[in-house]
């Protein structure tokens, strides 16, 4: 019978948590921002929290139930490679129009509809550099936000090889939210722009 080797390791020491009392969370500023606070704060930015993605060739119930199970509107798709070629709102998946339309071009059955083919390519998506980010006031990206009328903008910055990638992105359902505002479901407008031109008059 071969005897058993002393373990190179050791039980750490643990002890009862019912002195225990506070717990250090990290700091959320929602609530806190004003149209003066520094526009990086409304960041998600994936070095802290992951973005989600999903394959092109997933289906859109897929993307959908990601979506669901990870608390988000919005998913990166890639290719086979892991190549960033574009995203997907829950927006568009849940409206109709755009699966109709890919039904319709593709000839396929709905449940055959796949992410790429309803994907916002990455040519036609907009991005702020987080180094412009970091020099900005939320009334900045605000501004922004209303210009492009877009409920996403994605946030980039420059790899060590000297490539752009995405680093994270600013959802307007989360401005909306530090600024007190229903972005959602505003009672006049009809579209991003109106809301935030709602957001500028109210802070001017």
């Amino acid at each position: 019978m071969n005897a058993i080797a002393p373990s190179a390791y050791h039980t750490l020491d643990v002890e009862t948590l019912s002195h225990v009392t506070s717990a250090r969370l990290p700091l959320q500023p929602i609530g806190d921002i004003t149209m003066d606070s520094p526009a990086s704060e409304l960041v998600t930015d994936f070095a802290v929290t992951a973005g989600r993605s999903i394959q092109g060739s997933a289906s859109i119930g897929q993307a959908l139930a990601t979506m669901k199970q990870a608390g988000v509107r919005l998913l990166l798709v890639h290719d086979h490679d892991g190549t960033f070629t574009g995203v997907v709102t829950s927006r568009e998946l849940q409206g109709g129009r755009v699966v109709m339309r890919a039904m319709t071009r593709f000839n396929v059955q709905r449940d055959e509809v796949t992410t790429d083919m309803v994907q916002i390519p990455r040519a036609e998506l907009q991005g702020i550099p987080l180094a412009v980010l970091k020099r900005a006031r939320v009334g900045d990206l605000v501004e922004t936000l209303r210009q492009s009328g877009e409920s996403h903008l994605l946030v980039t910055e420059q790899g060590d090889d000297g490539k752009p990638s995405v680093r994270g992105l600013v959802a307007a359902s989360r401005v909306g939210k530090a600024l007190g505002l229903d972005l959602e479901h505003p009672p006049e407008a009809r579209n991003f722009a109106d809301i935030c031109r709602a957001v500028l008059g109210k802070y001017e």
